[in-house]
């Protein structure tokens, strides 16, 4: 039978992962791949600590070592309670999620806090009243990420980005209905 809970949820993350490490290796310049390096050994070594009750030697910082670190996680995340599997699984998710959303490997959409012109605040959402507004501009839609905030259906606040064709204004047409233009006003 085969294992479906968190280790074997780890395992699949380790492998994206591992297949991202390079491709981040090719970019040295992002920031993002130190980061992993040297938290994939923290993470090691947290889960030796709880797996077998001491550290271990602390690794070296070659590639290799990070494939080993890597593959050491695998054995160990199914020594360990499943509290710590999952709390491993979502370090490692995290990880993967950030390696894809680098633009050069652009796997994934990257959120980014909507631009407002110089010396204003970014528009506020208008339900949370919150600047938590985020732009993917490969979708070309615009979302609230403060997770407590809902629309006036209920749902997560989602918007597609247009252009007023009378003004040229940009507006945000929300899934419930509202329209925000950026310029003239709100109108909904």
């Amino acid at each position: 039978m085969a294992d479906t809970g968190p280790a074997a949820e780890v395992t699949l993350l380790i492998a994206e992962l591992a297949a991202l490490l390079e491709r981040l290796a090719e970019l040295l310049a992002e920031p993002i791949l130190m980061d992993i390096h040297e938290g994939v050994r923290r993470l090691e070594t947290s889960l030796r600590r709880e797996a077998a009750g001491h550290l271990g030697e602390r690794r070296g910082g070659s590639d290799a070592n990070t494939a080993a670190a890597l593959a050491s996680i695998a054995r160990l995340v199914h020594a360990v309670p499943e509290e710590a599997a999952r709390h491993t699984a979502r370090i490692l998710s995290g990880w993967t999620r950030r390696a894809e959303e680098v633009r050069d490997i652009g796997l994934a959409e990257r959120w980014e806090p909507l631009r407002a012109p110089a010396g204003e605040l970014p528009p506020s959402y208008p339900y949370c009243k919150t600047f938590s507004l985020r732009v993917g501009r490969r979708a070309g839609q615009v979302r609230c990420v403060n997770r407590k905030c809902v629309d006036g259906d209920g749902r997560t606040p989602v918007a597609t980005i247009d252009k007023n064709r009378v003004t040229d204004d940009a507006m945000l047409i929300w899934r419930d209905g509202r329209t925000i233009y950026y310029g003239c006003g709100e109108a909904s």
